[in-house]
């Protein structure tokens, strides 16, 4: 079956399913009539409903699940269970055999997890009708929905060249199978697809990426759940924009309506959704995990959530985390959090973040325009990650101006990291961040950093991590057989850093 079909068929099953949960929610709200569940049922035998919506609240920490009435019931038994781990389920807000009087009911609910309904009618005993003699059971799911599932073993790079996709305007998911093992031989350029590509949250396959493997987009990408080998890679990071020569005119700055002082701003190519990378762990990402690809392009947002990253980024390379340096603009909103990034090598001539030479790249009024606060205005939020020897010699940033930007440093660790006071500039919040480094200057002029209501940047200690911090990762092993849990007690007094590292 081509992926193109797959692609009609998960947009009709999409649609269908969006019009079933409406309705459902619909007859759950109307269900009440002068006899409640009555309706002149007598000397029944329930049977339980055959269908469940599940409607995802818009900020998607719940979820309303409703059916249909059963006339001559006098409720329902429920349970509801996360099942992510289907070896060990987890019961949801009390939700175990829990009778619910009506159709309907609001349950807490995460991203991207996997739930399980079991439901059952309960007879009015006063109408002389009897409860359902089975439970129904429904999987319900918060994820996005799949279109393909790529097999175990395959080339991603040849995979994805042999499909014909039809291009949608909503998201979608490719998975790989759980616990799988795949290569990546070259680029996969998803182009103007808005794709979520993803493992699996318990048992995570494995990607070994060699030669000039790497993800390219210019509509957003979120990639979940997997882990990375890029010992072999020779790419100039893990995402970066599609080639200049593949990029249509609509996402051009001037056409998006982007403009300053009246003039309109041209020339510069606009990725407006998400890059999104979490729970992934990455082995030996010898360059930038964001870069330009030699293009003239900008991002709106770019987050790292509870990832680990393992660098070997030597000093061969002068290339960075985040690279647009050359061509690229800057990176609108970026978010790093509850994470570990480290290298396991020295390098003295890499920055965290680097944009170009240019006046272009330190005013986001000059990227995005100056039509609206929103657009004339960038934020950085750094949250509970622990960072070590990245980077240990040059300026933590490089062409990066507080120009409209609102910066949040929050419970996170910098240890071995160079001159963090380039990025001491714009409106900034700092919370007991810690700070370590071996180069005195290091130290007192980073430690000297006050945000802008004069709290400090950080608290000097040595976290003493208990692990080396030069080990790289092993997939087979728990936390990748890595430790940076500190022993520094105003470390884990405050819960500084990853938080994987202060569980107790």
């Amino acid at each position: 079956m081509k992926a193109k079909r797959q692609f009609t068929r998960g947009k009709a099953r999409g649609l269908l399913w969006a019009v079933c949960a409406l309705l459902m929610v619909a007859c759950a709200e109307g269900y009440d009539s002068p006899n409640g569940f009555d309706m002149g049922v007598r000397n029944a035998q329930m049977q339980s409903p055959d269908s469940v919506g599940f409607a995802v609240s818009a900020d998607g920490k719940s979820a309303v699940v409703s059916w249909n009435l059963v006339p001559g019931a006098d409720g329902h038994e429920v349970t509801f269970v996360n099942v992510d781990d289907p070896t060990n389920p987890v019961v949801i807000d009390g939700y175990e055999n829990k009778v619910i009087d009506g159709s309907r009911f609001t349950v807490s609910v995460a991203e991207d997890s996997k739930y399980q309904l079991t439901i059952r009618t309960l007879g009015n005993k006063k109408l002389n009708n009897t409860d359902a003699t089975e439970a129904k059971t429904f999987d319900l799911t918060t994820l996005v929905p799949k279109v393909a599932t790529i097999p175990n073993g395959a080339d991603i790079h040849e995979w994805w060249d042999a499909q014909q996709w039809d291009t949608l305007a909503y998201e979608v998911a490719i998975e790989l199978e759980p616990g799988g093992f795949y290569t990546m031989s070259d680029t996969v350029d998803f182009a103007g697809h808005l794709f979520t590509f993803r493992g699996d949250k318990v048992n995570r396959p494995t990607v070994k990426i060699t030669g000039n493997g790497a993800f390219a987009t210019y509509n957003g990408l979120k990639v979940k759940f997997i882990n990375f080998d890029m010992t072999d890679a020779t790419s100039g990071g893990f995402v970066c924009m599609t080639s200049k020569y593949k990029l249509p005119d609509r996402i051009l700055s001037e056409n998006l309506g982007f403009s300053r002082n009246g003039n309109p701003i041209t020339g510069i190519y606009n990725v407006l959704n998400p890059i999104y990378i979490s729970q992934c762990w990455f082995k030996n990402l010898p360059h930038a995990m964001l870069y330009a690809n030699e293009v003239a392009c900008a991002y709106w947002s770019f987050t790292v959530s509870d990832c680990i990253v393992q660098m070997r980024n030597t000093t061969n390379s002068n290339i960075g985390f985040i690279n647009l340096y050359n061509t690229g603009r800057q990176v609108k909103n970026i978010v790093i959090e509850n994470s570990t990034i480290y290298n396991v090598v020295d390098n003295a001539s890499a920055c965290f973040a680097r944009y170009a030479v240019s006046d272009s790249n330190t005013d986001p009024a000059k990227v995005f325009g100056d039509t609206s606060r929103e657009l004339s205005s960038t934020s950085w939020r750094i949250s509970n990650t622990t960072f070590s020897k990245c980077y240990t010699g040059w300026r933590w940033v490089n062409n990066v101006s507080g120009s409209g930007r609102t910066m949040t440093i929050d419970h996170s660790i910098f240890y071995d990291v160079a001159q963090l006071y380039r990025v001491n500039s714009g409106s900034r919040t700092y919370r007991f961040n810690v700070l370590s480094s071996p180069r005195e200057d290091d130290i007192k002029r980073n430690s000297s950093m006050n945000d802008s209501g004069g709290a400090p940047f950080a608290s000097v200690y040595d976290p003493k991590f208990r692990g080396d911090v030069t080990q790289e990762l092993d997939f087979s092993k728990p936390n990748g057989g890595v430790d940076f849990t500190p022993q520094e007690a105003q470390v884990i007094v405050n819960n500084v850093g990853d938080p994987r590292w202060l569980t107790k």
